[in-house]
């Protein structure tokens, strides 16, 4: 018997992320990180906020540089590299 966690997110992952997705909703998620409301999302504003992107966030699960990747808080979607949501969180 093959344990669930033994299979790759990338496999379980089949699907984008919609921005209509009501958990995307709650988490401000935006295909592309510049068109975020920085007054609704203020942490996304400024110079530091700039430089938040899926793919830099520690709850993007990709490596590679694909243009969409699983993300730990969207478990069965695929989330845009280049997107944004309000759980980035700075990759250590």
């Amino acid at each position: 018997m093959l344990a669930l966690s033994a299979i790759p997110v990338q496999l379980i992952a089949d699907d984008k992320l919609s921005e209509d997705d009501p958990l995307a909703q709650a988490f401000g998620y935006k295909l592309d990180a510049t068109t975020v409301d920085t007054e609704k999302f203020p942490k996304r504003a400024g110079e530091a906020g700039a430089t938040q992107f899926c793919d830099n966030c520690a709850l993007y699960v990709s490596d590679s540089a694909a243009e969409f990747g699983p993300c730990s808080i969207f478990q069965d979607k695929l989330v845009a590299a280049k997107g944004w949501c309000n759980a980035w969180i700075v990759n250590t």
